[in-house]
């Protein structure tokens, strides 16, 4: 019978430590909300969480430089719009101004339009976008890149490089472009005229009355348009792309996040039934234990 009884002890001991061990362990669990505590409770899965946490620093590093790249694509594309709409006028007043029968005070107001025209269209390819950088500016987006000179010339003092984000593992986006690139020379054989320049030329040749400088400011003119709508489709195109790339990565790293919570944290229901499960067990273990301690002492009296 004591032999019996020890057995019993040892046994009820052993369950009752497993039993404390484990109410230990899942208190620990649902104080920090994991089910995991430490890396040797499940060593393969610990694995794979810090390898889910690091590609979602990634994918959060991937999201906002997509964020900060649309924000400077936006801003071209708006800028790039609002020039659209000065040089189809610019084109009307070109087309007015290679009449041959325009008179001296419709030319002089049609340069007063050119001029203002150009103003504008310097302006916006000052453009700064919501981060404070200067769109047409290329990699030197802190300074502004185009200055009007005192004789009406006009100064590309930015840098032919575009400012470009990682956006992908792989991928990369101009936030700003050269302004060169966007309001473009136009070339006649090995002629080349900067964009501004011809404005400038349509309104010279109508305050002085050069009719052949005027009919060729058309044809200019009306290749700048060409260029600055092929430009703006580009832009457009990178926008699509932009929100395209930025949509996979939310839904990635959404993925992620539902995939690292399903291994790392807590069911914090089950993990509550299991621990009151342990309660009872341990109590259940405790009685035993007392009344063994009663038989054990009946034994002896015998």
């Amino acid at each position: 019978m004591r032999v019996s009884t020890g057995m019993i002890y040892s046994q009820l001991t052993e369950r009752m430590s497993d039993n404390s061990a484990e109410m230990a362990k899942m208190q620990a669990q649902l104080s920090l909300g994991k089910k995991f505590t430490r890396p040797s409770e499940g060593p393969d899965k610990v694995a794979r969480i810090q390898a889910l946490e690091s590609r979602l620093k990634r994918l959060d590093t991937d999201v906002e430089s997509i964020s900060r790249a649309r924000i400077g694509v936006d801003a071209q594309a708006k800028a790039l719009q609002a020039a659209s709409e000065l040089m189809d006028r610019l084109k009307e007043v070109a087309f007015q101004a290679a009449s041959t029968s325009i008179g001296e005070g419709r030319r002089q107001a049609l340069a007063e339009e050119v001029d203002s025209i150009k103003r504008s269209l310097i302006d916006i390819a000052n453009t700064r976008d919501a981060d404070d950088r200067y769109v047409f500016a290329g990699i030197n987006s802190s300074e502004p890149p185009y200055t009007m000179q005192g004789d009406g010339t006009v100064v590309y003092t930015g840098a032919a490089a575009p400012l470009r984000v990682r956006v992908t593992d792989v991928g990369y986006e101009d936030v700003t472009v050269s302004g060169p690139t966007v309001f473009k020379a136009v070339k006649d054989g090995a002629l080349t005229t900067g964009f501004f320049e011809v404005i400038g030329s349509l309104s010279t040749s109508l305050k002085e009355n050069n009719e052949s400088v005027r009919v060729q400011a058309l044809a200019q003119v009306d290749q700048l348009v060409s260029d600055s709508s092929a430009v703006l489709a580009r832009v457009g195109g990178t926008q699509q792309r932009l929100q395209l790339i930025e949509e996979q990565a939310v839904e990635t790293k959404l993925r992620a996040q539902e995939t690292l919570s399903s291994i790392r944290d807590l069911d914090y229901a089950s993990a509550l039934t299991e621990l009151q499960k342990q309660e009872v067990l341990l109590q259940a273990s405790q009685s035993m234990m007392a009344r063994m301690a009663q038989l054990s002492l009946l034994e002896v009296l015998r």
